[in-house]
């Protein structure tokens, strides 16, 4: 079974922060003022316009995100035309949006694991809250890069600190009165709600 975690309201709040060095603007140059940083790191990025302007910028990142959307309205068919990768292994997962859902958290441990040097993950729904899990589960010193809505690029040097906090994040988002099961409905029934909370224990024990 598939589970699907709801974003806590808690939490929403902390999602308009950026979570590392905001770079205003939205377009390859803003990557040319950190790609010095960026030499011979680990660099995992979210969202399609971010991917983009990555990869117009002449870098390739280890391990990135898209959705074909922006805002929740499909991307262009010139960014689509840049970000669908053939030199990149594909993993296709489904993750609805506003949630976060096993499928996507489990291969975003797959992918780091993997020896893979260019992995795509490409999301049917929405990526946005990859973010959280790939800062979580990802090496110190990797860069994580996103747009934030509106106001540019962000770029996360992910640190021990930066880590734990997600991980706290991710201990308030992954418990069973924020679970359900899609394929199924929600989890009202006894039967399903003791499946769910089986299904929970695994999903857990194999992430954390």
């Amino acid at each position: 079974m598939d589970l699907f975690f709801d974003l806590p309201a808690e939490l929403r709040p902390r999602l308009k922060k950026p979570y590392g060095q905001l770079y205003p603007g939205n377009h390859p140059s803003v990557i040319d003022q950190i790609k010095d940083r960026l030499d011979e790191a680990f660099v995992i990025v979210v969202g399609d316009v971010t991917a983009y302007n990555f990869f117009k910028a002449g870098a390739r990142p280890r391990l990135c995100f898209i959705d074909q959307n922006t805002k929740r309205t499909a991307v262009s068919k010139s960014i689509a035309a840049v970000t669908s990768r053939t030199d990149y292994v594909n993993i296709n997962v489904k993750n609805p949006a506003g949630m976060l859902s096993s499928e996507l958290v489990l291969a975003i441990k797959e992918a780091l694991n993997s020896s893979e040097k260019h992995i795509c993950i490409c999301v049917d729904g929405e990526e946005d809250l990859a973010t959280i899990p790939v800062i979580a589960f990802c090496d110190v010193g990797s860069f994580v890069l996103y747009g934030q809505p509106d106001e540019g690029l962000v770029c996360v040097e992910v640190t021990k600190e930066k880590k734990e906090e997600m991980n706290d994040m991710l201990k308030i988002i992954f418990t069973e009165k924020n679970a359900k099961s899609i394929k199924t409905g929600d989890p009202v029934c006894r039967e399903l709600k003791n499946v769910l909370a089986a299904e929970l224990k695994e999903f857990l024990t194999a992430i954390f």
